[in-house]
């Protein structure tokens, strides 16, 4: 629970009206000092303290609009002076907000202190208190800073959203679900079945996933709250890569019940399988637009696997990437001036980045002589990227993210292992 205390006037007249990406943007830079203790005396409240100012600290660097003033600039530390900071210290940091949080646990209960200053201004601009328990006390910080991001920009903050993917088990691969910056991550299914491809749903209840449970590789959904499993495509050969659409009504897919791969579309029950491709060449990994008229996707029809675009009723497929000859994984923005972004191998073998225009076929390079990095999934505000890289120092395979120009990337795993094709969930409010 949230109390507001306010939003003045005179804050919403000054609304700094950052337009993320723009001719002119740079992140809006924001120092965030040691959150502070507010009179508890419970033994567990320092470390407490700690994490979630790592947690402030960790996750306002990942949204693209945000840039962390780094802690070792700061100046000598104030009071606790939670009425009027001394801006001019701030400023002569670089910083052009400043967040002071501090929290009083009560036993298992936590009340959670926020507030945002426009630091040029002089003035505070958001206040919030938060009741939490002290397990969920995360979930303040991470609404504080979706208010943050919103008041900036306009936009809704992506710090609810989860990030689904799979990691290798000793005896098969499950899928997990995590907080987007690595925290809290959950096996979401069973550790000894293979297990592969999670696919959000539009509501982030459900996902997707390819299992091979009873042998086949079947399309089955998971209910996330339930834990319950319920099959949608069980034909013969490979039911896979799964993609809802953004009305949450329609299932895109990739059947090969001819024994050859093809992109399928179906109702969200499963019922109504239309085929959308018929090619000679393989066509797998279908990617909804914006919008939902048109699914990216990828074909060998030309020789080599590349990304192609086509009308929801199969028609008008057209070429869209011709440089390199083998270009994968295709995952389409959520905005509307949103571009493709797909792995491809470079001429060293090496799996790179990339995105793609949808009309003018124009690429630009996102990652380069970092490992291996595939996978892209965009955010829901389309404005960052999760993927797997396998970058040094870390062996295997890891998950990063990066903004949609290739800017900031950090990784976010916390906990060693193999991991595979992540995709960004929606916004779920809490």
């Amino acid at each position: 629970m949230a109390v507001l205390l306010g939003l003045t006037t005179e804050a919403q007249a000054q609304r700094l009206h950052i337009v993320v990406g723009g001719p002119n943007f740079r992140p809006y830079p924001i120092a965030v000092p040691d959150m502070v203790l507010l009179g508890s005396k419970d033994k567990d409240a320092k470390p407490l303290v700690r994490e979630l100012t790592s947690v402030l600290r960790m996750d306002l660097d990942l949204d693209r609009s945000l840039e962390l003033v780094s802690p070792k600039t700061y100046l000598a530390p104030e009071k606790e002076n939670w009425v009027k900071p001394e801006f001019a210290n701030w400023v002569n940091v670089g910083a052009s907000g400043l967040i002071w949080g501090g929290l009083d646990i009560d036993g298992k209960r936590v009340k959670v202190v926020m507030r945002f200053f426009d630091v040029v201004a002089q003035r505070e601009a958001l206040n919030r208190t938060y009741d939490e328990t002290v397990d969920s006390a995360d979930n303040a910080v991470r609404k504080f800073l979706d208010e943050v991001v919103e008041l900036l920009t306009g936009e809704k903050g992506i710090f609810s959203s989860k990030l689904a993917y799979v990691k290798r088990m000793p005896q098969g691969k499950a899928v997990f679900v995590s907080d987007i910056d690595g925290r809290n991550p959950k096996r979401v299914t069973a550790a000894d079945v293979l297990t592969l491809l999670p696919a959000w749903d539009n509501t982030g209840k459900h996902l997707l996933l390819t299992s091979y449970l009873k042998g086949n590789p079947d399309l089955y959904r998971l209910n996330l709250l339930s834990g319950d499993m319920e099959m949608l495509s069980s034909r013969r050969g490979l039911n896979t890569g799964a993609s809802v659409s953004p009305d949450g009504s329609k299932i895109a897919l990739t059947l090969s019940i001819d024994g050859n791969t093809e992109i399928y579309v179906m109702d969200w029950n499963g019922q109504n399988l239309q085929r959308l491709t018929d090619s000679w060449g393989q066509d797998v990994s279908p990617a909804w637009s914006h919008d939902g008229r048109k699914i990216a996707f990828v074909s060998s029809r030309s020789g080599n696997p590349h990304i192609y675009v086509m009308n929801t009723d199969g028609s008008d497929p057209r070429r869209l990437t011709f440089q390199g000859n083998y270009n994968q994984e295709p995952d389409w923005s959520p905005r509307a001036d949103g571009q493709i972004a797909f792995t491809a191998r470079d001429e060293r073998l090496k799996f790179d980045i990339f995105m793609v225009h949808p009309v003018s076929g124009e690429i630009t390079r996102l990652t380069q002589d970092e490992g291996n990095n595939e996978s892209p999934s965009h955010s829901p505000s389309g404005h960052q990227l999760v993927f797997v890289s396998t970058r040094p120092p870390q062996k295997g395979k890891t998950l990063y993210v990066m903004d949609v120009d290739g800017n900031n990337q950090r990784r976010v795993s916390r906990d060693p292992g193999e991991y595979e094709t992540p995709v960004w969930g929606p916004r779920l409010g809490y």
